[in-house]
């Protein structure tokens, strides 16, 4: 098999030089008089203050998923705190704190050891020090509940008075850390609990502060004036005599081909932006439609030979050759959106050489890398004030509205605060690429896969992250098409195929492509090779136990035995996935009940039942509720979600006409159920999404006899399939 880019070598590049904090060294040393009447910060990680208070310092973006309460719940399980004494709070970004990264549900996976590390360092030393002061040998105190106590006297120190004293004079290193014996998992008294989100209270009484709410004295209001095609226009000439004319009107910036108009609120801002007169040269692109995509993928699907492969094991075509039975179909899925509720904004300000950015985040370190390049500053000359997303589901790992506010703020000298309408959200928005994906496959004569061949067609956003590897490949665009089924002549083509429309990483990232088309094609071979789709899979899973243990649990669950007795119209489809990155899988399997209306072609999804095992869970009601979002994600891009391209843009304007799935049309129930586990802890934000566009799929099918191979399922493409079948 084709060797992947790492991960981590991915995102260094992308991160602007700044190096990865997987352990975090506990620094003590006496504390003078003011420190030790402030507070006690023995790493990036969390402060003490001389009360007791413990804030957990929370390098990840909060966008509704409640990773705050999963992290603290880490910290404080090493550092046995008291519960009630943990806050949580969201820093500005600075280098010190290694890379600020929140996507690929990674942000438990990749910070538990090192959290985990932190608590158990600071309890460390600040045993010693209580030990120290209370003349009493250390191996007779322990810490429980934000004191450290001597077994045999019972005298005890609070964290507050060992801090406020000024009592921690050791320090631990890098290695010293590394060889901290942690927790077992059955000595845990706060991971694996189910605790109340810690930002629930201020998002309910409208103390929250999201970017949208932000204001600083003296601040003025901006709208941009967009281009007419995505990529590739230029600006030929700028009349702004009748925005002047608006009241309230400021300036018109015009930076490259930036150009905006700066007033005094936000009316007015929104009123002179329609009364400017841009000429633009629309660029190379202005003529590029889905049509014209459609035929150039299809294009380089059948005539290119020469891209690289992902997957290369045995011979595939010999094997195909020598199968009893083959079978072909092509996958395609159409660009969709990430349709956050909160449109993009930002407020920045440029004083003294230092730029400040107020904005929900979920990249502070390419904010501040790109940024500091773009503005010619060091990157500490950048600053961003993390504020609480209304949604990000990667859209905001883009920084392309700090770079427009922080280019007006510089221009104009004051504070700047810019509002993107939802129309000008969703035309400048980074789609999820559209795919092709060509799948053939060859059956032995005992029903075994024995050749599986994949031509894989999309655009890459992975250069903008500085992340394709020497092949030219994102593997970020590529993930799940390297799946574990057992068969042992596999070859994958990675074909890129740029349009001039800019794409991004939207939820659950590749996958979400990926897995539609391999987990489709495994139920079409099943079905070929005459065996049931559940059983059919688990044959192939011998070297994935947790994904077949996942599978036999949601078919359990959903009762995979009673479909001959199900209503007409109405099927089970089945999909089992690895999510994110073979690296680190979190198993998850769905099964959907759907029913599907032969007159219209409409399709609902009626219950949804999801297994996973995401390793050890921090918190389970955390876990949940980020499996279920992600499910109904997955729903509406699946029965929804389209955006087409007109003329080098995208053509939907508002949600009215890019359509999301709508309370009414949701299921009935969505039970998840979460496998216990010690296994070391991967990710929940992503995985169910993954599962949904196969496992309806499968279910379309299994209700109608129809197969749907293009994404999203409109009732026009299910009714057209109905037909393809009767005929």
């Amino acid at each position: 098999m084709t060797s992947e880019v790492s991960r981590r070598d991915f995102l260094k590049a992308s991160a602007a030089g700044a190096g990865f904090v997987l352990t975090f060294r506990i620094a003590g040393g006496a504390m003078s008089a003011a420190e030790a009447a402030g507070a006690w910060e023995p790493n990036t990680v969390f402060t003490i203050d001389p009360s007791g208070i413990i804030t957990v310092h929370i390098t990840k973006a909060e966008m509704g998923q409640g990773v705050g309460t999963a992290l603290a719940q880490i910290v404080a399980e090493e550092l046995e705190a008291d519960w009630r004494d943990i806050r949580i709070d969201y820093p500005t970004s600075d280098p010190k704190y290694g890379l600020m990264l929140t996507g690929g549900s990674w942000s438990v996976n990749w910070t538990f050891d090192a959290l985990s590390r932190a608590g158990a360092g600071a309890r460390h030393l600040l045993i010693e020090a209580a030990a120290k002061h209370m003349n009493e040998p250390a191996s007779e105190c322990i810490a429980e509940g934000n004191r450290v106590r001597h077994l045999p006297s019972g005298k005890f120190l609070t964290y507050g008075d060992i801090v406020s004293k000024g009592l921690i004079t050791a320090t631990l290193s890098d290695e010293e850390l590394k060889k901290i014996q942690l927790k077992k998992p059955a000595e845990y008294k706060v991971i694996g609990k189910w605790i109340q989100r810690l930002d629930v209270p201020e998002k309910t009484n409208g103390r929250a502060k999201f970017g949208i709410d932000r204001f600083l004295p003296g601040m003025v209001y901006a709208k941009v004036i967009y281009p007419p095609t995505r990529t590739g226009s230029k600006v030929v000439s700028v009349d702004d005599s009748e925005a002047k004319k608006v009241k309230g009107y400021i300036s018109t910036v015009r930076e490259g081909d930036i150009v905006a108009v700066v007033a005094e609120n936000y009316l007015a801002a929104v009123a002179a932006q329609g009364k400017m007169r841009v000429t633009w040269d629309k660029g190379p692109h202005a003529n590029v439609t889905t049509e014209s995509i459609t035929q150039d993928y299809w294009n380089k699907a059948k005539n290119d030979t020469s891209s690289p492969s992902w997957v290369d094991v045995g011979d595939a075509d010999g094997a195909l050759a020598k199968s009893m039975k083959t079978h072909e179909a092509a996958f395609w899925t159409d660009y969709v959106g990430h349709a956050p509720l909160e449109p993009m904004n930002c407020v920045a300000r440029y004083q003294d050489g230092t730029f400040d950015f107020f904005s929900g985040s979920q990249f502070q370190t390419r904010a501040m890398g790109d940024l500091s390049k773009l503005f010619g500053v060091k990157p500490e000359q950048i600053r961003v004030h993390q504020q609480y997303l209304g949604g990000g589901f990667g859209r905001r790992l883009e920084p392309d509205v700090m770079l427009e506010a922080g280019l007006i703020a510089k221009a104009v000298g004051k504070p700047v605060k810019l509002i993107r309408s939802r129309e000008d959200d969703i035309a400048r928005d980074f789609y999820r690429s559209c795919t092709l994906q060509v799948l053939k496959g060859g059956i032995d004569s005992s029903g075994a896969v024995i050749a599986w061949k994949n031509t894989l067609v999309c655009a890459y956003p992975g250069e903008r992250y500085g992340g394709l590897d020497k092949q030219g490949r994102d593997q970020f665009s590529l993930n799940g098409s390297d799946h574990y089924y057992d068969i042992p002549n596999q070859f994958v083509r990675a074909i890129r195929a740029e349009t001039g429309m800019e794409v991004g990483y939207v939820r659950a990232v590749a996958p979400n492509y990926t897995f539609f088309a391999v987990e489709t094609f495994v139920d079409e071979l099943a079905h070929l090779a005459g065996v049931d789709p559940l059983e059919f899979r688990l044959r192939m899973l011998g070297g994935a136990p947790r994904l077949q243990n996942a599978l036999r649990l949601v078919a359990d669950r959903a009762g995979w035995d009673r479909r001959s007795s199900l209503p007409k119209n109405v099927g089970l489809g089945i999909a089992g996935v690895t999510a994110q990155e073979k690296a680190s899988p979190t198993w998850t399997a769905t099964v959907i009940q759907a029913r599907v209306d032969p007159d219209t072609g409409a399709v609902r999804a009626e219950k949804i039942w999801c297994a996973v095992d995401a390793g050890l869970v921090v918190n389970p009601d955390g876990v949940r509720n980020q499996m279920q979002g992600s499910l109904l994600f997955g729903l509406s891009n699946a029965l929804k979600e389209r955006a087409t391209v007109k003329g080098g843009q995208i053509a939907q304007s508002n949600f009215h006409e890019y359509q999301l799935l709508r309370m009414n049309e949701m299921p009935d129930d969505v039970e998840v159920y979460v496998v216990q586990s010690t296994e070391y802890p991967t990710g929940v934000g992503e995985p169910g999404v993954t599962t949904v566009l196969p496992a309806l799929s499968n279910a379309i099918f299994a209700a109608s006899g129809a197969r749907v191979r293009t994404s999203p399922y409109l009732p026009d493409r299910v009714l057209k399939a109905l037909r393809e079948q009767k005929a």
